[in-house]
């Protein structure tokens, strides 16, 4: 299996409706920011689209372990449609943005990186040796995706926009 990248598209409002009654409209337009986003290299807070890589797995179970999220912002939402990924498109809508910068921005990372353990990287049927990934539960590797993703987020919910998750 090859390397497996979590990544972000913020949609305005109006994008946001039109994406969910046009779903080739909404692949394409997550494309497009896409390809801006990697021509550009904007930092994650003016970004449209954004990608936390391969440390997905082990901060995401540091945010399941904490149990403080009121929404997943890595794994959580409304199935959007098929992308040709790991799992389909989910989306949150702007109230859920809000709730998950609410936790992202008012959540300190020194208090979830002591739950940062290569034993907690992954489910078993997807990675059976978490030591494989002892790389990415690196604090320092795992404190920037998280200093990135809280950008985001909020920058999203100060926008008002909802958020595109994709496992690529």
């Amino acid at each position: 299996m090859g390397m497996i990248h979590c990544e972000y598209a913020r949609l305005a409002a109006d994008d946001f409706d039109k994406a969910r009654t046009d779903l080739t409209w909404a692949l394409e337009h997550i494309d497009e920011l896409a390809g801006e986003w990697t021509q550009v290299d904007l930092p994650a807070k003016e970004a449209r689209y954004f990608s936390i890589g391969t440390v997905w797995g082990p901060l995401h179970t540091v945010l399941r372990v904490h149990g403080g999220m009121p929404v997943d912002p890595v794994h959580g939402g409304a199935a959007l449609a098929s992308t040709g990924g790991i799992t389909p498109a989910r989306y949150l809508g702007p109230e859920d943005v809000e709730k998950a910068a609410a936790f992202l921005v008012g959540t300190s990372f020194d208090i979830l990186a002591p739950l940062a353990v290569a034993d907690h990287v992954c489910d078993e049927d997807v990675c059976p040796d978490p030591a494989e990934h002892a790389a990415e539960t690196d604090a320092a590797l795992l404190a920037e995706a998280y200093g990135e993703l809280a950008a985001f987020y909020g920058a999203a919910a100060e926008a008002g926009d909802a958020v595109v998750l994709m496992l690529n």
